[in-house]
Formats: C-alpha cells, structure tokens, sequence
C-alpha cells in the first residue's frame, strides 16, 4: 500500500521542530563563538540541514537574533509569571539564581550588546521595552522584602539600590569580558556575578537572612 501524505498537521509540526532546532544550535554557536563568527553555513551545518533550508526559515543572521530574543523574553515571563510574595529568604535566592541562569544560557546578548546594536537597531528597541517591562516587577521584589521584614533600606536608598542591582545582574558578562579579558565563560563567572548583586543587598539584610546567607553562597 503506498504511504499516505503527511498530514497539514504533521508538516507543520515538523516545521516547528526544525525551526527550534535552528535556533537551538544557533544559541550555542552565538554563545560559543559570537554574532561575528557565527555563519549562517555554521548553523546549518549544526543543524544538519542546507542553507536553502535555513534560509526558509531565517532569511538572515539577524532574523537569527531577533528570534532567539523573543525566546529569551519569554523564558523572563514566564520567570516573573512564577514568582509569588513571601517572606521565604530562600525564594528571593532561587528568583535570582534563575535569573543568572537565564542571562547565561542567552550571555551573547550581553557580551556581544554594543556589536548587535550597532547591526541590528530593532534589537535596541525590544532590550529598552524589556528593560521597562522587569523594572516594575524588580521595585516589587525589593517592596516585599522590605515588608516581610527581611531586609531594611531607607526609603531614600531604594532606586539607587535597584539601579545598581539592574545594572550588576544584566551587566555583569560585559564587565568579565572587558574588565577581565574572560572570553571563555563558565559555572565559576555565573557564581561571581550572583555574589556581586547579594553583596549589594547585604547591608540591609536584617542579621538573621546575612547569617543564613553566608551559610549557603
């Protein structure tokens, strides 16, 4: 009996999973080698495809980015979308852990920012409206704390302190890469960077979460 077609259903569904296995293997290579040195043959290669193929689904390099942008500003929804108020130190620690976790599976954009906006100024406008989008979220994390009574800031001292948070959690691959030279990154700069934003909160921790917290990081 000769084999039915594939069904509309079934095409599109195979279309999905090598559109995802594109931006799969992309995400490494970006990771691995940069916007610069990644090719678009590089990809294809790594997704075991031809570059006609690829070109179906992303006409160019910077199509490439773009998508894997919108899935990392996904995976931050869905961050925020779990996050729930306590007064549970524990769970301000795994938020920002996860946190880390997802600037350094997406550390291209961070590493690479000031090259892919000079080549991409689209990309500009999605990280600004994303930026705006965490601030609220992040002013509310720091709220809770205050009131579950975890930690204790001067009301006069919060932006600043969030402005630095926002700076150090988001930018800290950058600093590795040009205040350090770090071009091949792991666990141990992951580590380093989440230290620096609980360095920041530490002052104001109340004296039983400091005691707690230097006993697990």
């Amino acid at each position: 009996m000769d084999e039915e077609p594939p069904s509309a259903t079934k095409r599109g569904s195979d279309r999905g999973s090598t559109r995802e296995r594109i931006l799969d293997v992309a995400l490494n290579l970006l990771n691995e080698r940069g916007p610069e040195r990644m090719t678009t043959a590089q990809v294809a290669a790594a997704a075991q495809i031809n570059e006609g193929n690829l070109y179906y689904y992303f006409r160019t390099k910077q199509a490439l980015v773009l998508a894997i942008f919108e899935r990392f500003d996904r995976d931050v929804d869905e961050l925020l979308m779990v996050w729930t108020d306590t007064n549970v130190p524990a769970a301000y620690l795994e938020l920002l852990r996860k946190w880390f976790a997802t600037v350094w599976r997406y550390r291209f954009l961070f590493r690479d920012l000031l090259g892919l906006l000079a080549t991409s100024p689209e990309l500009e406008k999605r990280i600004n409206a994303t930026s705006v989008r965490l601030r609220e979220p992040v002013e509310s994390i720091v709220e809770t704390m205050h009131v579950a009574g975890l930690l204790e800031i001067p009301e006069v001292e919060r932006q600043p302190l969030l402005g630095n948070v926002w700076i150090v959690a988001t930018y800290w691959v950058i600093y590795l890469h040009v205040q350090n030279g770090v071009r091949e990154f792991d666990e141990t700069h992951l580590q380093w960077g989440l230290r620096q934003v609980l360095s920041l909160f530490r002052p104001y921790l109340i004296e039983e979460v400091r005691a707690w917290l230097d006993g697990v990081t």
